[in-house]
């Protein structure tokens, strides 16, 4: 049996706010994240004219080849900002006082538009900071709940993190341990929706996803298309529908591994199919689309989409919050893993599956444990390993990166910290010319392969 149509196909925005999403995709829209896996550290935050703007005590403007050059030893920034006189940029450093908004720095300063777009353009959430903005985003949703990897909050899409904030509040008011399959779906489209276009119907969010533009969908509009492929002499050919990226992130050595820790012998395989519950939940396939370069490995969701999906998701959310509720704190983690592998694998929406997936995570664990984790590659881990398989990983990654610490500063530096030597550990094993040297590597760093579920 599959969703009934007035189930599956009813709008969950207005025409005139789905067209307008659609037409802003289309048009490119804010920017998305460059490297969605790791951080770049590029400026992504929305300055407003109300942002009240604070710089540095220590902030220091001179002379450049190019314009002038901007340096915090506190901040530990050096910027330089071409196109700018020296004269200029003072003017502005000096009306930052950490008083006025940006619309009155703009006016005290008395700048030319040039002048002033180049200096915000280089400054901005380097050596001129907005921290009021900040923290009423991070009292709303933690900034590291809602990222694959925590670095600078300037780092972040305002209107996803603004986007995440209204998902949070939504589930936070839901009653949420419904098992009832259709109540269940109605609350994931409401929160797809949220995420992409807020709770007004115009804080519009591009996800990094690369299919969006040329495939625009409605905020919580389903994904109802089958993966097709078939069998030619040349190998598997990817005909047509979704298809999610399933590449090895972190190397062929980090996911043998892996999957020796997590008991999953066929993580790796280059084609396997699952099944849960009874049902179908997606297969790994290496296939090569027409206009593909080569085959390279993909996961097919399953389809059709069908009640009993859904159903086996509700269900495993409810007994997450019922073992919250009771005060049991491994049973809240074993469904809430159970939640994210379903999720994922179903993936019932084109884009922006993972920030919902991890939305209901981190609910749970809020609760159960005081503290939500980044999404780090979960996701990906989650289209390889059989249910029992993940649980173990998941586990792993909530112990190692779960931070209850009440101050918003100390958690994402430390956190921070933590991506960092995970980052440089995953390198090392990059470079490991054998498993055994890589099983060695792990062996020398015992607390950082816990940051990478090993």
């Amino acid at each position: 049996m599959t969703i009934p149509t007035d189930v599956s196909s009813r709008p969950v925005v207005d025409e005139a706010t789905a067209n307008a999403y659609r037409a802003f995709l289309r048009d490119g829209g804010l920017a998305p994240a460059l490297d969605p896996y790791y951080a770049d550290q590029t400026v992504r935050f929305e300055l407003r004219d109300g942002d009240v703007l604070v710089s540095p005590g220590d902030l220091l403007v001179g002379p450049a080849p190019c314009g002038a050059l901007i340096s915090s030893s506190s901040a530990n920034a050096r910027v330089d900002v071409c196109g700018i006189e020296v004269s200029e940029a003072e003017a502005i450093a000096r009306a930052i006082d950490g008083r006025r908004s940006l619309r009155e720095v703009r006016a005290a300063s008395n700048v030319s538009d040039a002048a002033w777009t180049v200096f915000v353009a280089r400054c901005f959430g380097v050596a001129v900071f907005a921290p009021s903005a900040i923290a009423f985003l991070e009292a709303r949703v933690p900034v590291s709940e809602i990222v694959r990897f925590p670095g600078s909050p300037y780092e972040v899409v305002r209107t996803y993190w603004e986007n995440m904030g209204a998902v949070r509040e939504r589930l936070e008011a839901s009653a949420g341990a419904s098992g009832d399959w259709a109540r269940f779906l109605s609350l994931l489209r409401e929160l797809h929706a949220l995420s992409l276009v807020g709770e007004d119907g115009r804080s519009f969010y591009r996800p990094a996803s690369p299919i969006v533009a040329k495939n625009a969908a409605a905020p919580g509009e389903l994904l109802l298309e089958p993966s097709l492929t078939e069998e030619t002499p040349r190998g598997t050919r990817f005909v047509s529908g979704p298809r999610v990226n399933a590449t090895l992130i972190g190397g062929e050595h980090y996911h043998t591994l892996l999957s020796e820790r997590v008991s999953d012998p066929g993580a790796l395989d280059a084609a396997r199919s699952i099944e849960w519950a009874g049902l179908e939940w997606g297969r790994i396939v290496t296939a090569r689309a027409d206009a593909d370069e080569a085959a390279a490995p993909w996961f097919c969701p399953p389809r059709p989409l069908e009640p009993e999906h859904f159903g086996a998701l509700a269900r495993s959310f409810s007994l997450a919050l019922q073992a919250v509720a009771r005060g049991d704190r491994d049973g809240a983690l074993s469904n809430a893993a159970a939640v994210h592998w379903a999720f994922v694998r179903l993936h019932p929406f084109r884009f922006a599956n993972q920030c919902i997936a991890m939305s209901l995570v981190n609910h749970v664990l809020r609760r159960s444990h005081g503290s939500g984790i980044p999404h780090l590659v979960l996701d990906h881990l989650a289209l390889r390993l059989t249910g029992a398989a993940y649980e173990r990983a998941f586990r792993r990654a909530a112990q190692a990166w779960m931070l209850e610490e009440p101050s918003a500063l100390r958690r994402l530096v430390e956190l921070i910290s933590r991506k960092r030597r995970a980052f440089a550990l995953l390198e090392v094993l990059r470079a490991t010319r054998s498993l055994e040297e890589a099983r060695s590597a792990i062996e020398r760093h015992p607390g950082d392969a816990a940051l990478l579920c090993l």
